[in-house]
């Protein structure tokens, strides 16, 4: 468990808070691409570390994102003009480029040059992986672009979807690393049915075998490994034919996270905070070998992101409603009882309540990556504000090369030998940092 001020200290993301200043310190994504689609088209109102901020895309394609309120008198950008290279606020007409900087204003005498002394903060945009991504912290420490796989494949082999989750980040971070949940949230009753389909051996299992080992295994043997980005799970079970299914998770500080995929497919989620009470998941699939078709696409969408149609910015399964739990199928079809599948994590991590009291929490050995990322997140704003630079944000790491893994091997074999493309170690319990 954790003393109260430890869990303020993870849980606060706001401007000047400690752990806001270091979230502040990589790029965040915090739109779809497709949701900013047009140049000169409808500003869109962001949320982000607290802060409230206007989305738009300027006449030459740029993407722009400002401060909500004009640092006029205060009125909301989102109800501004997006025509020729900025957003000219209706109130008095004053005008920001993508960069903050006031271009016009009208409303002020002939000849005077006072624009040139207003800016409205803004903050620097990139496109990439299907998605908008922002900096939001010191000019001066700007790091280099995002890296990682999803950023480095041809935009038609990466899908992107971004949901929004109504309770605190990091209880929906922790869920990603939780691998001995897999073994009751997500299980149905007929997956405890033997799958015999002759991938019980050193390779890659059938996804059909894959799921019955979770319900075969619902405990993990569950080890945490530092690396230079962050850290590596290995989550190991047992099969019946006395082989081992290796489950690996990386977690690059803050707030990405490589979850289990097979055959270098990348399933990659960021739990970005809009503010203290609230987040979004952007989650990434990429696969290097192909483009994803339109209906592949279709059905990501629709088990991912499940949109009330009557409420467009609010889940259809939510807290309101009891996340539409159906008892009889609990005992009869699935645990959980909820569908679609996502849901079920996003109604465990909100039923905590907006921010988890951890003060009363009661952790196993299959935490040690939850443990583990709590040390390494406080010890990193603890660093930062001693002035020491975040490791994590080191441009020699090869980002790129950091991938998750899915993978059965012998009973003798190694486990930490699996998926250390991007320089990890490959001796158990070995620490980078």
């Amino acid at each position: 468990m954790l003393a109260q001020k430890e869990n303020d200290y993870l849980t606060r993301t706001g401007p000047g808070t400690p752990m806001g200043d270091l979230f502040r310190r990589y790029w965040q994504p915090f739109l779809l691409v497709s949701e900013l689609p047009e140049a000169d088209g409808t500003p869109v109102r962001v949320r982000l570390l607290g802060e409230n901020l206007v989305a738009f895309r300027d006449t030459d394609g740029k993407v722009g994102l400002i401060d909500e309120r004009c640092p006029h008198r205060g009125a909301s950008m989102f109800f501004a003009i997006n025509q020729e290279c900025g957003l000219m606020c209706i109130y008095h007409g004053w005008k920001y480029d993508v960069r903050g900087d006031c271009v016009d204003m009208p409303s002020d005498l002939p000849g005077s040059e006072f624009k040139g002394k207003v800016h409205i903060t803004s903050y620097p945009c990139i496109e990439s992986a299907g998605a908008i991504w922002a900096y939001l912290g010191p000019a001066e420490k700007e790091p280099s672009h995002p890296n990682y796989v999803i950023n480095n494949l041809p935009e038609a082999n990466v899908n992107a979807t971004r949901t929004p989750i109504y309770c605190n980040y990091l209880q929906s971070l922790e869920g990603n690393i939780d691998s001995t949940h897999l073994g009751t949230l997500h299980r149905s009753w007929d997956d405890f049915n033997p799958v015999d389909d002759g991938t019980d051996r050193p390779g890659y299992p059938s996804m059909g075998f894959s799921v019955y080992l979770r319900a075969f295994a619902r405990y993990a043997m569950v080890d945490v490994q530092d690396t230079n980005y962050g850290f590596r799970l290995i989550a190991t079970r047992p099969t019946p034919a006395g082989n081992k299914i290796v489950r690996i998770n990386c977690q690059a500080l803050p707030n990405i996270s490589f979850i289990a995929s097979q055959r270098d497919n990348a399933a990659v989620l960021i739990h970005v905070p809009s503010d203290d009470d609230n987040c979004f998941r952007m989650s990434f699939s990429a696969r290097p070998d192909r483009p994803f078709s339109s209906a592949e696409r279709k059905s990501i969408q629709a088990i991912s992101t499940y949109m009330d149609p009557e409420h467009p910015t609010l889940r259809m399964v939510r807290a309101e409603n009891d996340y539409l739990i159906d008892r009889k199928a609990q005992k009869t079809t699935a645990f959980s009882g909820i569908w679609p599948p996502a849901e079920q994590d996003y109604a465990i991590t909100e039923s905590m309540g907006p921010i988890y009291d951890r003060t009363k929490e009661h952790l196993y050995g299959g935490d040690a990556a939850i443990i583990r990322l709590r040390q390494m997140l406080i010890q990193s704003v603890k660093n930062l504000q001693e002035g020491i630079e975040p490791s994590s944000l080191d441009p020699t790491i090869p980002f790129h090369k950091i991938r998750s893994e899915e993978i059965i091997i012998g009973p003798d074999d190694d486990p930490w030998s699996v998926a250390v493309d991007a320089g990890e170690t490959t001796k158990r319990g070995e620490r980078l940092l």
